[in-house]
């Protein structure tokens, strides 16, 4: 067990509300920060290794109030990233983001509009909103994104075992990424109460394993099972990206 033990891992699942990703300046990403602590004094939002070293002194002042930092609770996670990292090519950020909020069972708050989009690789799905939200709207919707991620987690991720074990042998999953993408589809009803048919996003369906499935080759895929076999289910939920 590597990070702070297992009983600190559990501690954190239970009580994380998102996991941070942005690439902001460090002036709007101070603000976004403000504007969290306003609203969720309760409850906590992890960062990860990357968002910790980027943005250490915007961060400090928040971090045992509203912050904390993540570890991984496997060893190996970070090689994982990086393996990903070189099979995808996404950036190291994103991609940390998105296996530390699957690892923690946890959607993933966007600092920033403009960041959405680095992580368009990932996407699977959208919600759109045509009108400004209020701190009420952000509250009931942030708790749905966490509904999503927990109610998909043992379905999706034992589908990625079963996918990924099948594409290292070089079978076709094309059906099993389509029952994916239908099942977000049908999730999307949950935002009923904002959903529009144009406008900007305010929730984002990712899902790694797609990108996989186009990317690697069975012998990199054996590879990295023969590696992380026990983790890499537990890295390819499918997660939910509230933008603010």
């Amino acid at each position: 067990m590597a990070g702070r033990g297992l009983h600190i891992y559990a501690a954190l699942v239970k009580n994380l509300r998102g996991v941070i990703y942005s690439s902001l300046e460090s002036g709007a990403f101070k603000e976004k920060l403000s504007w969290l602590r306003k609203r969720f004094r309760y409850r906590n939002l992890g960062l990860t290794p990357y968002m910790s070293e980027r943005y250490a002194g915007e961060v400090r002042p928040y971090v045992g109030s509203l912050l904390v930092g993540l570890e991984a609770p496997l060893g190996g996670l970070e090689g994982l990233v990086k393996a990903y990292r070189e099979i995808t090519g996404l950036s190291l950020g994103a991609l940390e983001a998105y296996c530390y909020a699957s690892v923690f069972v946890s959607p993933i708050l966007v600092l920033g509009h403009e960041c959405a989009r680095e992580l368009g690789p990932l996407t699977v799905g959208k919600v759109l909103v045509s009108h400004e939200l209020t701190d009420k709207d952000y509250k009931l919707h942030m708790r749905i994104a966490d509904y999503t991620v927990l109610d998909f987690y043992s379905w999706a991720t034992t589908s990625a075992q079963a996918a990924l074990k099948a594409l290292a042998s070089g079978e076709d999953i094309r059906p099993l990424l389509e029952e994916r993408r239908e099942r977000v589809e049908k999730d999307k009803r949950r935002y009923w109460r904002v959903i529009a048919d144009e406008g900007r996003e305010l929730v984002l369906y990712l899902d790694l394993l797609p990108l996989l499935a186009e990317k690697a080759s069975p012998r990199e895929l054996r590879e990295l099972l023969d590696a992380h076999g026990e983790l890499m289910p537990a890295t390819l939920a499918i997660i939910t990206a509230v933008v603010v």
